[in-house]
């Protein structure tokens, strides 16, 4: 399944309007139409019921929209913990001293750091 029908499908679920849902997604709402219709179709399921220029989830949507929830929470989780791991391994240490320092004691020290935080 495509990312971009489920963000679409999500996003129209969330604000309960493809008007809204398509500025906020920067697309035209006959493309947001397009993109949940595919959806529903791919699944032989309505997933929105629409009443007096309003719509309402189905119980299919219900459940797509309970599972998408989960997927986008579980996905920016995942980029979230990465990025943490990221920024852990590209941590860089600068250090400066006068020459005497740089040349006998910096290498005695570093030894010892590299010992008990290898990279």
């Amino acid at each position: 399944m495509s990312d971009k029908r489920l963000l679409v499908f999500y996003t129209v679920a969330k604000v309960l309007s493809f008007t809204k849902a398509a500025k906020k997604l920067h697309m035209t709402q006959p493309a947001v139409t397009f993109q949940v219709r595919q959806l529903e179709e791919k699944f032989d399921l309505k997933l929105f019921d629409r009443k007096q220029n309003r719509i309402y989830l189905t119980e299919a949507g219900q459940k797509a929209f309970y599972y998408a929830d989960k997927i986008f929470n579980l996905n920016n989780e995942m980029q979230h913990e990465l990025k943490i791991l990221s920024d852990e391994q590209n941590t860089s240490i600068n250090l400066g001293g006068s020459t005497t320092v740089a040349q006998y004691l910096l290498p005695l020290l570093l030894k010892g750091f590299l010992k008990e935080y290898p990279f």
